[in-house]
């Protein structure tokens, strides 16, 4: 029932967002499967007006697809075929699906891509949808699955094995770059809304990402069939416990870890990821990417997890879609639209929009420019370009939240990144007994700030663990703060009462500091996106010195 419900929903959507209008077949065997090819058709006739200029040639849809992995776990999905083209030459495409999400998820983009030529086979990776099995997060099982998908392409369509790309968001994503750096017969990949690192993704700065990880376990139990070491994983980063195992769980189920594998192929990567996504949040993208030394292209996007791509699965045009037809046109088809020519990296401002565009990453221009935080006396600690010249030590105490915060989470990402509502937080009114609030003097001529921004911290807590959560601000003439971008650290089996030194990466940003704004930043030990082991009512203490200066490193252009 639950397998059948997914499908119904799945198709369902597509259905509704892209205005379909389709004839049925009631006297079909499978109701089910004439209704999704129904639909399948309709969305390629209703989405041509989103591609146009785009050949649209017709296909062919099969569903109810049934293969066997080499374990023998049952792997089905469906496939998209051009009527025209002799055997074995035309390009393929793999649909790999979202966490939660099933084989119809990319219905129009796999409507769209036929229709170009190729063949195009969308499945369930295990545990997911009717497939077989328990939910492997990208491990060993899954590359099975994918190499089993292969084979049945190779042996049951028209598909040129020699040009076969692979594609998918968030779970699908991190499934493609593995398949790309593993099996030989992949030559790129799309990889929208994933990971480079999975352990840095979930546990990034030793913090267990609480949010999402509740989200992605009740996701999966509610859509899947997980195995239960999913839920001991998460629970070991929550409690620190038995981490070298998680690490090297994570380790195999990292494309971080087959880099070598990639750049040794040459195989061309395009990667979108999203600035507010805190699930995989965009620095450990930014890491992977600069690792690749093959073909590569990242599109940074406004959005939280997976919202920038997922107007394109409707057939809506959009900014990363695009790219995503055209990088495939251009290694698998041999058309040149220009892809690889245009700036390879670019990163949407935040609120208006623009696109930043970069020759490559670190990217010169941008620069960056050292403040220092000084303490508070008698008002708030201040960012300085000049550095700190007191010693003395200032102190919060730890267990509950100043009005600093990231918003509700997703929702608040969402009405920011795609709406224009902005987070915001009165600075004067940030409680002093639980969290530090530094100030910057007006900038006359604002800033362009272009990058990930980073917060250095000495710090002493009085237990043996320590947590932060640091906000970086536009503060107006009012006090009041927009949100710019946010990170969050912690340390673990530290000495209490010691002095520790703390690297606190913000996410990844571009924005436009208005004129004669000011810059903020709040720290503070409690906000709903993250957990933390310290005890409520733990001090937390900023020992500043001449010799100990604490700062942030903002780049600018």
């Amino acid at each position: 029932m639950k397998a059948a419900s997914q499908r119904i929903l799945g198709i369902a959507l597509c259905f509704a967002a892209s205005a379909c209008t389709a004839e049925f077949t009631p006297e079909a065997d499978h109701g089910d499967q004439v209704f999704a090819e129904s639909i399948a058709k309709g969305i390629s006739d209703t989405s041509a007006s989103a591609f146009a200029g785009t050949e649209q040639l017709d296909f062919t849809f099969r569903d109810g697809i049934t293969l066997s992995s080499a374990d023998g776990t049952a792997i089905t999905g469906n496939v998209f075929e051009p009527t025209e083209g002799a055997p074995d030459t035309l390009p393929a495409v793999v649909f790999v699906n979202s966490w939660a999400l099933n084989e119809y998820e990319y219905l129009v983009p796999a409507a769209e891509l036929a229709s170009r030529g190729y063949v195009v086979m969308s499945y369930n990776t295990r545990g997911f949808g009717t497939s077989g099995g328990l939910i492997n997060v990208a491990g060993p099982g899954d590359m099975e699955d994918l190499s089993a998908v292969l084979d049945w392409m190779d042996e049951n369509t028209d598909a040129d094995m020699d040009r076969v790309g692979i594609a998918g968001i968030s779970y699908g994503a991190g499934i493609s770059l593995l398949g790309l750096a593993q099996e030989g017969r992949i030559r790129t990949a799309v990889a929208m809304s994933g990971w480079g690192d999975l352990y840095d993704s979930l546990y990034k700065d030793d913090t267990p990402r609480l949010a999402w990880g509740l989200i992605l376990i009740a996701s999966g139990y509610f859509t899947g069939r997980m195995d239960p070491i999913i839920a001991q994983q998460f629970q070991r980063l929550l409690s620190h416990e038995d981490i070298d195992e998680v690490q090297s769980w994570a380790a195999v189920r990292s494309p971080a870890s087959y880099v070598d594998a990639l750049n040794a192929s040459g195989k061309p990567v395009y990667i979108s990821s999203n600035l507010s996504d805190t699930l995989f949040n965009p620095n450990q993208m930014l890491d992977f990417y600069e690792r690749l030394t093959g073909p590569k292209r990242l599109d940074f996007n406004l959005g939280t997890h997976a919202t920038a791509e997922a107007p394109g699965l409707f057939g809506l045009s959009n900014y990363v879609w695009n790219n995503a037809y055209d990088w495939l046109d251009y290694w698998l088809r041999d058309i040149d639209n220009g892809i690889t020519a245009r700036p390879p990296v670019t990163i949407e401002k935040k609120y208006s929009h623009e696109r930043v565009e970069l020759d490559d990453w670190p990217a010169q221009g941008i620069a960056a420019t050292q403040m220092y935080l000084t303490p508070r006396l008698l008002s708030d600690g201040s960012l300085s370009s000049n550095p700190n010249g007191m010693s003395i030590s200032n102190r919060i105490w730890s267990g509950v939240g100043t009005l600093a915060s990231t918003g509700i989470p997703l929702l608040s990402d969402i009405l920011d990144s795609h709406l224009d509502v902005p987070v915001t937080a009165s600075l004067p009114l940030i409680d002093r007994l639980r969290g530090f609030t530094f100030w910057s003097g007006s900038f006359s001529g604002g800033l362009e700030i272009i990058g990930r921004p980073q917060v250095n911290l000495r710090l002493v807590s009085g237990a043996d663990t320590a947590h932060v959560v640091v906000y970086l601000y536009d503060v107006d003439a009012f006090g009041t703060g927009t949100l710019i971008t946010h990170g969050t650290a912690s340390l673990h089996d530290i000495a209490a009462g010691q002095v520790q030194t703390l690297e606190v990466d913000l996410n990844a940003v571009a924005y436009d500091l208005p004129r004669y704004h000011r810059l903020g930043i709040v720290i503070d030990t409690v906000d709903p996106l993250y957990a933390s082991r310290t005890p409520g009512g733990t001090a937390t203490d900023l020992p500043f010195s001449v010799s100990g200066q604490m700062g942030l490193e903002l780049p600018v252009r």
